[in-house]
């Protein structure tokens, strides 16, 4: 099944330029020409290829060095395919409450969460209490005091609520979704974190840097879209 998908992905891709690509054929992977013989069906006309890959992979490196095939198709198509099956591994949902409680203006209140895949943050809806810009932040963040702003985007709402896009790509780890400053937006006491805690992403709660316990309550980026990297392998 993964053999035809591929050669299927590989048929609808656009022919590579074969000029002056020696050099950046050079330094494909052992990963890539493996694919690249499954691909093309090399594996099965050297007969034991399974037993003696060796022989078969050095000829592909040949090949590539001296133009004659072009592995760069090869090693994008890969990408697209571990993409898509990180995606079955982790597929994309709506975390976190939906808009409602009170208004909040404390500083550095946000949502702690941990995940083992790479992720992105896309959109989100927020209840403004007033016209402006606030800056939303995620960083990494050790449940204490250390937190290291990884991204940040300065973000222009409407009093009520908004759809806003976020657009963050995280690297495994421990972090803390939150805003710069006092701009008040709405906040909710909420029951899920346990049962949306699944496929490698942990919601731990409510939390600032500091010496501070984690609470129950889901800060500002309600119905927050989550969705594995689409870049992770390209």
């Amino acid at each position: 099944m993964y053999c035809c998908v591929f050669c299927c992905i590989v048929e609808d891709m656009p022919r590579q330029p074969t000029a002056d690509a020696t050099e950046l054929n050079s330094n494909w992977t052992r990963r890539t020409f493996i694919a690249a013989l499954g691909a093309t069906g090399i594996a099965a006309a050297a007969g034991s290829a399974q037993a003696n890959d060796d022989n078969v992979t050095v000829e592909l490196e040949a090949a590539a060095e001296d133009g004659s095939i072009d592995l760069r198709a090869f090693d994008e198509v890969l990408g697209r395919l571990e993409a898509a099956a990180d995606a079955l591994e982790f597929p994309a949902r709506r975390i976190g409450a939906t808009p409602r409680g009170a208004q909040h203006g404390a500083s550095h209140w946000g949502i702690h969460f941990e995940t083992e895949n790479a992720i992105h943050l896309g959109e989100a809806t927020v209840d403004a209490d007033e016209s402006g810009t606030f800056t939303a932040v995620v960083g990494r963040y050790d449940g204490g005091d250390r937190f290291e702003p990884v991204h940040e985007r300065n973000i222009s709402v409407d009093s009520g609520l908004n759809t806003i896009s976020l657009d963050m790509d995280l690297e495994p780890g421990e972090y803390l979704l939150t805003r710069d400053g006092s701009f008040p937006l709405r906040r909710a006491e909420w029951s899920g974190w346990e049962s949306q805690s699944r496929d490698g992403l942990e919601l731990n709660g409510g939390s600032k840097p500091g010496d501070y316990d984690d609470n129950r309550f889901w800060y500002y980026f309600f119905d927050l879209n989550v969705a594995a990297h689409e870049d992770a392998h390209l």
